[in-house]
């Protein structure tokens, strides 16, 4: 089943194609015509077959009585072995040429060979009996040469010593008070018969390939006619699928950075964290694509928005725990803590309405773990390591950059270089390695963000509130 799996794939992808198609066809075709010719040949030879032998009997026939009354009118008299007659008969004999291997040979009033073409080859050949050599005639009956009426002519198939199946006329001459066969061996027949079949299916399947030629050529047309038919009404349905599309995407994210908004408009930042979040996620996801292959450019697409929707459960945090300027109580961060689990929630019910969507299945997977840590002693649900979706584990540390760099009404801004050695500080503990990692490559281009986007960012402080 394997094996079968490897060419069945690249065989069904080449079917899809005009030229696959066009294959198809022909092959079909090819397939359909040999299968006729097969059929119509093994009836051409059954037919050849029956026809040649009936006319072969017919012909040796003629023969013997041709050559019978030949011999009467030479007047070549008895024959029997040392006559002179059975010399002039042998010479005769030795001449005659007959098609397909056919040959004559002379038996006395005793049914012994006493003439043959290759007696002075084979002279033991001479005196052999065939009196009880059976000849099965055309309509069925059997008689030997011994049985045979003198007054006619006998022909049929017998079994002639054991050279195999030969076809036979025999005639009685009074005269010469002997018998002359004439005969065809089977073998040269079938050869004969298969020469003339095959000459007429080499017609039949050259006319074959000129068909399957022409209806090649017209299945190619058809096809190229229906293709551009076809590729017409295709570019206008994907002309007007990709503008619908793109209309449901454009309002889709209109929605999704609408929510992302609100929840970012009641935090303590007025600038553009959304954006840079969104961007810091980019880079490291382009870092980290050649050590994790789902990491395609769908999916950082996709990771791109999804990041902007990372914080929405705070809409369902109070103000007076959001927006304390102070240390929160244990109490106040039990609270703060819950907005992931607001977050996923608000996306799953999303999800219920929506149906599948890789869009907010991704969203809820960030918006619920962006806040777990490596070693597991994150929140809500303390999972660790690679538990933790790798979408959530590269926003976590985008989200941990901004607000060290970012003015919050807890505390001033960080620098870049400041930032970067508490991340760095926090590599296997709280970030995935592999993204603290990727964030190092690409330091350079997160202060240049930073710096284009966040133009609140101040000297170096000390953070009272980061994990929120």
């Amino acid at each position: 089943m394997p094996t079968f799996g490897r060419w069945i794939q690249p065989l069904l992808a080449l079917l899809r194609t005009r030229r696959g198609l066009l294959f198809a066809i022909l092959a079909l075709q090819a397939l359909v015509l040999a299968l006729g010719l097969g059929i119509v040949f093994q009836d051409v030879r059954h037919s050849v077959a029956a026809r040649l032998q009936d006319r072969i009997l017919e012909q040796n026939v003629r023969t013997a009585e041709s050559l019978a009354k030949t011999m009467e009118d030479l007047s070549f008299g008895e024959a029997y072995c040392g006559s002179v007659g059975r010399e002039r008969a042998q010479r005769m004999i030795e001449d005659l040429t007959l098609p397909a291997g056919g040959f004559v040979c002379l038996l006395d009033d005793n049914n012994k060979i006493i003439c043959h073409p290759r007696l002075r080859q084979e002279p033991l050949l001479c005196g052999i009996d065939l009196s009880e050599m059976s000849v099965d005639r055309p309509d069925d009956s059997t008689t030997t040469i011994a049985q045979a009426d003198r007054d006619e002519i006998i022909a049929g198939q017998a079994r002639f010593l054991d050279r195999g199946i030969h076809y036979l006329a025999v005639k009685y001459i009074p005269s010469m008070k002997a018998r002359i066969v004439v005969q065809q061996p089977e073998s040269g027949l079938l050869a004969f018969g298969e020469a003339v079949a095959s000459g007429s299916m080499l017609r039949a399947a050259g006319l074959g390939v000129i068909i399957l030629g022409l209806t090649g050529a017209i299945s190619a047309t058809l096809i190229r006619r229906h293709n551009r038919v076809l590729e017409a009404i295709n570019l206008g349905l994907e002309q007007e699928i990709t503008v619908r599309v793109r209309e449901s995407l454009d309002a889709r994210h209109s929605l999704i950075i609408g929510l992302a908004k609100l929840a970012e408009s009641r935090d303590t930042d007025t600038g553009q964290h959304l954006e840079r979040i969104c961007t810091y996620s980019v880079l490291l996801a382009h870092q980290l694509r050649d050590r994790f292959p789902e990491i395609t450019d769908p999916w950082i697409d996709l990771l791109q928005l999804a990041a902007s929707l990372h914080d929405i459960g705070k809409v369902g945090i109070p103000d007076h725990v959001l927006l304390k300027p102070g240390k929160l109580s244990p109490e106040e961060r039990a609270i703060m803590e819950r907005h992931p689990v607001i977050g996923a929630e608000t996306l799953a019910a999303v999800k219920d309405r929506l149906g599948q969507d890789p869009l907010v299945d991704l969203s809820l997977l960030v918006a619920r773990s962006h806040h777990e840590r490596w070693d597991g002693r994150g929140y809500p649900d303390r999972i660790a390591g690679t538990e933790i979706p790798l979408a959530a584990r590269i926003v976590s540390l985008a989200d941990v950059y901004d607000a060290l760099t970012s003015v919050r009404v807890y505390k001033p801004a960080f620098s870049h270089e400041n930032a970067t050695e508490i991340i760095l500080a926090g590599r296997g503990t709280q970030f995935d390695p592999d993204v603290v990692d990727a964030f190092l490559r690409v330091a350079d281009a997160f202060a240049a963000t930073r710096d284009r986007l966040n133009p609140r960012s101040v000297q170096d402080a000390t953070p009272a509130r980061l994990a929120a």
